[in-house]
């Protein structure tokens, strides 16, 4: 930030040690504007190719950190004169040897280091009043403000309306369950410009939680600043200063509130947090909820029976086993189109996947299973009172031996054991809920009604454009799997397999399996007569 006639200015100090050098000016070169921390300055490149050509064969500066401050560059600096036999002169320092080279280098180092630390103070003291260190964030716009002496006073900032509703509909938009990418084009196809003026992207609006970068992970937007995060270093193979994005312990974060900032609210921030954890955390086996969110429709449940793998996505409407079409190490050659075997999945769902006999069956697995949690937790909390009764009873008879004069130190230890133990079980009743009443599940009948409303609502999301992205979602719960058998008995067949227990509580609008399986009230079946996959033709 030096003026633009700081390096003219030096040049001219350095004549009057030029004259008593007798010497003749040669070449002037100069670097404004520029720091003597970067190698390849321009002036300083050209300096040195004339010393290689023997043009020149002493070096005048007004200083030595003029020339280099890094001891590094210092060092470098001096063998390349002292190798072409050119004198380093400056009116600071005089003649610079090489023991002159040797402190230069140690006073630089030590100036960087306290350059840094009060570069850094100096920020933080701006963080802790409440401004900005850093740059102009999306959302917000610069405050020009003067203070007691007339200065500006940098850091201000003030929330940007026209941009902080885009803010506000990204947020919602994910947290409905549209992706980065979705919400992106969306963005573009309005021509809504991004937060550097052209077009938006997905890692723009997803970033990197971890990182706290990208719109969603800005806490500036909920109203709390964070600065000290990360930290810069320099390449030492160049002169570029590269983002390493090395992360700072967490408690050398300095958070500051900012509440006249806050652009979304603790609902909508939380839903989207949470989001973006159920889209990152890995699916396991019997966690369909783990789930991320699907591309298509079907993604990720189309098997092959050939082989076992995947079907994957093969140009625009088809689907093809990832084990043939990526490692060649299966013979199903078969292609399914996406625009067949979507509909026939849905219509499983609604006309065969569920039967009444299925819904029996759950109705009467449930209720049985809460009347026996129910028994269960009865038993358990007699069995405690039974328990304390009897402690109490042992309690009455060593009391009564001590009041007869009878004391050792295994009664004193009797003692101490059942007066915590009767603690214990007096803390545990009182800690026991309540028997939980017995759940209400509707008949039978019921509930094939409430599922079949479910179904046709479901339908109607997956045609609407803002839903879409949402229903698919519960789609991808409803169906274990889709098995494309290439050589059926009549040509080839696509088997649907789905638990009757997550079709039912989609009936009852519990749309996710819950961890650990479905409990004692699972039924693992598929429809069709016997439970059997259903089964249509390709």
């Amino acid at each position: 930030m030096q003026t633009s006639t700081s390096s003219a200015d030096q040049a001219a100090a350095c004549e009057p040690l030029v004259r008593q050098l007798d010497g003749i000016v040669a070449c002037v070169y100069l670097d404004p504007e520029t720091s003597g921390y970067r190698r390849a300055r321009p002036g300083l490149q050209r300096l040195l190719e004339d010393v290689r050509a023997g043009r020149i064969d002493i070096v005048v500066a007004e200083s030595l950190d003029r020339l280099a401050r890094d001891p590094e560059d210092v060092s470098w600096l001096g063998k390349k004169l002292r190798y072409d036999r050119v004198q380093l002169h400056t009116v600071s320092e005089g003649h610079i040897d090489e023991i002159k080279l040797a402190v230069a280098g140690l006073l630089g180092a030590l100036f960087l280091k306290g350059l840094i630390e009060k570069t850094r103070r100096g920020l933080q003291a701006v963080v802790l009043s409440g401004r900005f260190a850093g740059g102009l964030v999306y959302g917000y716009r610069k405050v020009v403000r003067l203070d007691g002496k007339g200065n500006v006073i940098c850091g201000l900032r003030e929330i940007d309306e026209a941009q902080a509703a885009v803010v506000e509909r990204i947020f919602r938009d994910f947290a409905a369950g549209r992706s980065a990418g979705q919400i992106a084009t969306a963005l573009n196809e309005e021509r809504v410009p991004s937060p550097r003026g052209g077009e938006w992207n997905a890692s723009t609006i997803r970033g990197d939680p971890k990182k706290l970068v990208g719109i969603l992970n800005n806490p500036l937007y909920r109203g709390q600043m964070v600065w000290n995060r990360r930290e810069w270093r320099k390449n030492p193979d160049s002169d570029a200063r590269e983002r390493r994005y090395r992360l700072r312990d967490p408690s050398d974060w300095i958070r500051i509130e900012a509440s006249t900032l806050r652009i979304i609210d603790d609902t909508v921030w939380d839903a989207v947090q949470a989001e973006l954890a159920r889209r990152a955390r890995p699916t396991s086996a019997g966690e369909v909820a783990g789930r991320r969110r699907q591309r298509h429709l079907l993604s990720g449940l189309i098997k092959c029976a050939t082989c076992g793998s995947s079907y994957v996505i093969s140009g625009k409407d088809y689907n093809r086993c990832a084990g043939h079409k990526e490692r060649g190490t299966c013979s199903n050659r078969l292609s399914v189109r996406k625009s067949v075997i979507e509909p026939a999945a849905l219509a499983a769902i609604r006309d065969d996947l569920l039967t009444d006999e299925h819904a029996r069956v759950f109705v009467d697995e449930f209720r049985r299973e809460a009347k026996r949690l129910a028994r269960q937790q009865v038993q358990r909390d007699e069995g405690t009172r039974e328990r304390l009764a009897e402690v109490a009873t042992e309690l009455t008879n060593l009391e009564r031996n001590m009041l007869a004069g009878v004391l050792s130190p295994t009664l004193t230890r009797l003692l101490g054991e059942r007066e915590a133990e009767k603690a214990d079980l007096q803390a545990r009743l009182a800690t026991t809920p309540a028997p939980t009443p017995l759940a209400i599940m509707p008949p039978a009948p019921v509930l094939m009604e409430q599922f079949a409303a479910r179904v046709a609502n479901l339908y109607a999301s997956l045609d609407a454009e803002e839903s879409r992205t949402e229903a698919a979602g519960i789609v991808a719960q409803l169906i274990d799997r889709i098995t494309i058998h290439p050589h059926g008995a009549d040509g080839p067949e696509a088997e649907v397999e789905a638990s009757a227990g997550v079709l039912l509580r989609f009936a009852m609008n519990e749309n996710s399996r819950r961890p650990g399986g479905d409990g004692g009230c699972s039924i693992a079946v598929v429809a069709g007569t016997g439970f059997e996959p259903v089964t249509f033709r390709l």
